[in-house]
């Protein structure tokens, strides 16, 4: 009578979870009805058709039955039956509308039933596991109508078996790493070298997501962010620089759970070029909420709203990488892009220098005087028509400045163009700046003041008829032409990775903005090899100084922006690859 009670008390036991996980099953699979034109319709017959046949095989072959002939169709049917509907729930999701907050949420939860129950009912079902556990798995199968027997294969259909066997733990692996690198754990390869020398192109870096708040694809669902961030703490982000939303969302996990099937050999993560989207990033924290930051030849400040003045960073200090050159030895030799050499660093750290202590004063006189020496060359050509204004780009200046140079003084309005151009930004010279507007006005007025002098030196010889040869015999020119492709060099290629402006800007009224709550900045410790939070992927042509109405100007991708924590994915904690760099970050 006890063990007749007991049979019956572990077998109602496995009954009611069974009840349980094929009802939870049943709602989630309810919650999967979609009314749109689009791939969502496809979710409910999905998962409705694979419960019909596991309840089948389940409810009424194992339950009511207790047939156990098909113990093994009803075990495979029960492994994936959490994988299948997880499936489906992405399908039901990346359709044009989506589901609201109460579904998603009602969805997760019947899911996580499902996924626990599954494991446990189907690992009771297991013939083999009467070995470990005899006395349960007795308790279980007796006086069922049908026993089930264990398997025994010989021959061809042993062959078979073994095929379909290692197919069934291949795509049993395959949805179990899914599961666990979308919530707890993934390996990431590092694809750049704007981390260098914290990260070398295909390091391979475990990232935990546990606490950074993963979520349920496609939802706002899932575990809370209750990671505590600091400065200097490295992350995986979303990347801010493509557009995040549902469209977007859909082709990213889709193509996850793609790359994942193939093996990781199929990547359809696309931008709009075809290139293969460099999402995620791995980046450094180094602005907090409550600060605004700027930064000059390479150091960042802060401040916040307790004090006015933009303080250096120290720790940023630490982690930012200016020369590759001077990195350790054994590490170099896997760098495989310097941005330039060491006399080149130390050129740019003289042209900051020359620009910090630039004579203003000095410049402006400079100015003046450029003008007073054109005009003694100017010769007017009336048929040589009016000057039209040539552009201010950087780069076009000075590679036409021979041609310029004699429109200016054989058209009309070709001196008295120049003469505003040289000298506009003189009305602003003694303004109150920031660290970055005044570090970019300078370099402005030595750009000015330069392309002046090569200007006036071509007149002086256009007027006495020297040739072309003696223009390239003329050392005082060589020089200057020097000096622009310096000044081109550091504006062009390097101003807008060395430097940032005041981040966030000011409002119209000069009030300082901050880094909102839950906000964070990152860059790359790289810093002339990355691409940022600091810059945009697009290049558009801007003003060094908004305070000369004349400014010179030059491609800029400078965009400073913050991200939201929700976007970051997870934190780099143990390098596993290469092995002699091997250990915990």
């Amino acid at each position: 009578m006890s063990n007749k009670k007991e049979l019956s008390s572990y077998f109602n036991n496995f009954k009611i979870f069974t009840l349980v996980e094929l009802g939870a099953a049943l709602i989630f699979t309810l919650l999967n009805i979609s009314f749109h034109a689009d791939i969502s319709l496809l979710a409910f017959p999905i998962s409705a058709a694979y419960l019909a046949v596991t309840c089948w095989f389940v409810f009424y072959k194992i339950l009511l039955k207790t047939d156990g002939s098909h113990i093994y169709v009803a075990i495979k049917l029960t492994e994936y039956l959490p994988y299948l509907l997880f499936i489906t729930f992405i399908i039901r999701r990346a359709g044009k509308t989506g589901t609201s907050f109460v579904v998603d949420i009602i969805a997760v939860l019947a899911w996580f039933v499902v996924f626990v129950l599954a494991y446990l009912n189907s690992k009771k079902m297991y013939p083999e596991s009467k070995k470990k556990n005899a006395k349960k798995y007795e308790l279980l199968v007796q006086g069922w109508n049908v026993l089930p027997v264990e398997r025994k294969f010989k021959g061809s259909a042993k062959a078979l078996f073994e095929i379909v066997d290692w197919l069934d733990a291949f795509f049993w692996a395959i949805f179990t790493v899914l599961i666990f690198q979308i919530f707890l754990l993934q390996l990431y390869e590092i694809p750049s070298e704007s981390m260098v020398p914290a990260f070398l192109v295909k390091d391979r870096v475990f990232v935990s997501k546990i606490d950074c708040g993963p979520k349920f694809p496609l939802t706002d669902v899932g575990i809370p962010n209750i990671r505590k961030y600091k400065r200097g703490d490295t992350i995986v982000l979303r990347n801010p620089h493509y557009t995040i939303d549902r469209k977007s969302e859909v082709k990213t996990v889709s193509s996850q759970l793609i790359y994942m099937l193939s093996l990781t050999t199929i990547k359809l993560n696309k931008d709009a070029d075809g290139e293969i989207k460099a999402d995620p990033l791995v980046k450094r924290i180094t602005g907090l909420p409550g600060e605004q930051l700027v930064m000059q030849d390479g150091t960042l400040y802060r401040r916040t709203s307790a004090s006015d003045v933009f303080e250096p960073v120290e720790t940023d200090a630490k982690y930012a990488t200016w020369n590759l050159n001077a990195v350790n030895p054994k590490l170099k030799r896997y760098i495989q892009h310097f941005p330039f050499t060491s006399d080149e660093y130390q050129k740019m750290l003289d042209l900051e220098e020359a620009r910090r202590n630039y004579d203003l004063n000095a410049a402006e006189f400079q100015a003046y005087e450029l003008v007073n020496q054109l005009k003694k060359y100017v010769s007017i050509n009336k048929d040589a028509g009016s000057f039209t204004k040539p552009s201010l780009f950087e780069y076009t200046l000075f590679n036409s400045v021979n041609k310029i140079s004699k429109e200016l003084i054989m058209q009309e309005g070709g001196v008295e163009w120049f003469e505003n151009f040289i000298t506009s930004w003189i009305p602003a010279k003694n303004q109150v700046r920031d660290l970055y507007a005044e570090s970019n006005y300078r370099l402005n007025v030595m750009t000015k003041i330069t392309f002046g002098k090569i200007i006036v030196e071509y007149a002086r010889m256009i007027s006495l008829g020297m040739s072309e040869s003696e223009y390239a015999a003329n050392t005082e020119l060589t020089k200057l032409y020097d000096d622009a492709e310096l000044l081109h060099w550091y504006i062009q290629l390097r101003l807008d990775e060395r430097n940032m402006p005041v981040f966030p800007a000011n409002d119209a009224n000069g009030n300082p903005q901050y880094i909102p709550d839950n906000c964070y900045f990152m860059m790359g410790d790289n810093r002339f090899n990355s691409l940022d939070l600091r810059h945009s992927y697009e290049q558009k042509e801007a003003s060094l100084t908004n305070e000369d109405p004349l400014s010179v100007t030059y491609y800029s991708m400078m965009s400073p922006q913050y991200i939201n924590k929700k976007y970051i994915v997870g934190k780099p904690v143990f390098r596993i690859m290469p092995f002699w760099r091997m250990g915990k970050l």
